[in-house]
């Protein structure tokens, strides 16, 4: 006799909790859909796997967001979840039909760095409209299918705290316990000062939510903007000790999304997309280092490994270590920084562009870097060489050009002229795609074509001085190289293919007639490193050597130059991979 009042209480608190489900019942299960099954079974599909995967664990996310929309609901702006909720849920679906990844921190940096211009060039390449239009068909069937649930009648609704209902109840108890780790971790996330920390394993969320993996995400790059003040501090408090300017003019190339294998100086069986280089490599005033890496396949994560003397394991957060540029600087050498993606005014401000905004653009960090930096980036590489010293004027005082190109940036078929159209689809030998992707592997051939060409006009400029160059690229870049598949993915799963063609890079030195003279102990010491390791992360070691720096972050055995280096030097690959631990297949792509 008295169980039935606990009985009845219960069930009115179960009815209590679960009113918002009842009022938006439809976009509950809409969310559940999404988040519990097709976003999943996506996941599984291509190679993405959250860790860890639980299929229920979405689920009192989905009810915070219907709790969310019921109490909007008075003031009748639900409409408001719908669409937030659509948004968000059906960009995850498109980044795993584009970039085989759910939401993460590169995800969502590639957003918020993709100006204007390359947002256009992206949506208007091959393909990308389709994946666009199935991400929102999926999303909308999904929308629609509540509308096929049976209606529920006065009767069953007076009476809706049966099994069922008891069921969804203790599910939402789970799934929360099981979220509040991650909410907790979530707000460690967005108070934390700097983001390497909140990246190791041990700090992060549950990432089994589409909202968790956003959020996270987001966290991230929002982090990344506090780290601003600490970075303007260091690179303000840099210190040289002396320069003996061993190397008077140097010129740093910096090229883009460069898939190596498509050059004949890395693939005897690659179409001739390089004949400059090749005549130079052949005259003997160009040197081909054939083991490369990048740490990332996006430039902003590459960059600030790439400009900074930080390196893994060295103890401190990468805003504790200065920027070379700015050492150059302080040296007594003029820098002179050339960029045709972090120039113009959209660039301009401090957002969470590592990059452009972080790196490059922010006023101080631009004052202490750079002598002269352009204000406006080209369609084309070609036509940013007007911004480029006159030799005189380089020659006249120990200078660093760093010049970055747009290079092979997709869309592929915007980055050459017309009269670049070298290779066609016909023309195209390839066992891994159809005649759609061979022409997109044309198109990529021709920007590399052009590529070579800018390069080759560049270093004709300054073929008649004292002078030592640098090229190499920010990552590589997936061109039908070993299956059916384009430009650069993010799954958590690492195989020595992706390794491969997404971070290997082409790394070269180029020396004039008159330096090869002048400093044949430097040109030695260039030569015989040539079949060494590398890792992006160690081009301020060798800059330092070749300037003559003497600076306290300079590291021997970090430098490719030195006798010193340390060959065994653990090269990681986004963060978690040892590369030298994969063995790479043997080149099938190309034929």
């Amino acid at each position: 006799m008295q169980s039935k009042p606990r009985q009845s209480f219960f069930r009115r608190f179960v009815q209590f909790v679960l009113r918002p489900v009842s009022e938006q019942k439809a976009l509950f299960v809409f969310l559940v859909l999404m988040c519990c099954v097709v976003i999943p079974v996506m996941c599984y599909a291509t190679g993405a796997f959250p860790k860890p995967f639980v299929f229920a664990a979405p689920v009192f996310d989905c009810y915070l967001v219907v709790l969310l929309a019921s109490l909007l609901r008075r003031l009748r702006l639900q409409w408001l979840v719908w669409l937030l909720c659509f948004f968000l849920l059906g960009g995850e679906v498109f980044c795993l039909l584009c970039y085989q990844s759910p939401y993460s921190m590169t995800v969502l940096q590639l957003i918020l760095e993709t100006n204007g211009r390359e947002a256009t060039e992206f949506l208007m390449g091959r393909g990308v409209l389709c994946q666009l239009a199935w991400s929102t068909l999926i999303t909308v069937a999904a929308m629609l299918a509540p509308l096929l649930l049976p209606r529920e009648g006065r009767k069953s609704r007076q009476s809706s705290t049966g099994v069922g209902s008891i069921c969804l109840f203790f599910l939402l108890l789970l799934s929360a316990f099981c979220q509040g780790y991650s909410y907790f971790r979530l707000w460690q996330a967005y108070s934390a000062e700097v983001t390497t920390t909140i990246a190791e394993n041990k700090y992060m969320p549950l990432r089994n939510s589409p909202f968790v993996r956003f959020l996270y995400g987001h966290a991230l790059n929002v982090v990344s903007t506090k780290e601003l003040r600490k970075l303007v501090h260091t690179v303000r408090a840099t210190e040289v000790e002396g320069c003996e300017y061993r190397s008077p003019v140097i010129l740093l190339l910096i090229g883009e999304s460069y898939n190596k294998y498509h050059s004949p100086l890395y693939n005897a069986e690659a179409r001739q997309t390089t004949p400059c280089l090749c005549r130079l490599h052949e005259q003997g005033n160009l040197i081909v280092y054939d083991d490369a890496l990048s740490p990332y396949n996006v430039t902003s994560k590459t960059f600030r490994q790439m400009f900074s003397t930080y390196y893994p394991g060295c103890g401190r957060e990468w805003v504790d270590c200065t920027l070379f540029p700015a050492v150059f600087r302080k040296a007594g050498y003029r820098v002179w920084f050339i960029t045709n993606q972090f120039a113009g005014e959209e660039n301009n401000k401090d957002h969470h562009d590592h990059a452009g905004g972080t790196i490059f653009n922010q006023s101080e960090l631009r004052r202490l870097q750079f002598s002269y930096m352009n204000s406006e980036a080209q369609r084309y590489d070609m036509d940013l060489l007007c911004e480029l010293p006159p030799a005189d004027t380089l020659a006249a005082q120990p200078s660093l050009l760093i010049f970055h190109m747009i290079g092979q940036h997709e869309d592929y078929r915007e980055r050459y002229p017309e009269a670049f159209n070298h290779f066609t689809a016909d023309s195209i030998q390839n066992r891994f795609t159809d005649e759609q992707g061979r022409q997109v592997v044309a198109e990529y051939d021709n920007a590399t074509l052009y590529n070579d060409a800018v390069v080759g006009r560049l270093l004709e400029r300054y073929a008649s001085l004292d002078v030592v160059g640098i090229y190499l690229s920010d990552h590589g870049e997936e061109i039908y190289d070993w299956r059916n598949s384009c430009y650069r993915t993010n799954s958590d799963q690492m195989t020595p293919e992706i390794a491969k063609y997404q971070y290997e890079i082409p790394l070269l030195f180029y020396v004039s007639d008159s330096y090869k003279a002048k400093h044949p102990d430097l040109l030695g010491e260039i030569q015989a490193a040539r079949h060494k390791p590398f890792i992006a992360s160690m081009l301020p070691f060798a800059l330092f050597h070749l300037a003559g720096i003497s600076h306290a972050d300079y590291k021997p055995t970090l430098d490719i130059l030195s006798p010193e280096y340390d060959e065994s030097y653990p090269r990681i690959i986004r963060e978690d991979v040892y590369y030298d631990e994969l063995k790479p297949s043997p080149h099938e792509g190309m034929q």
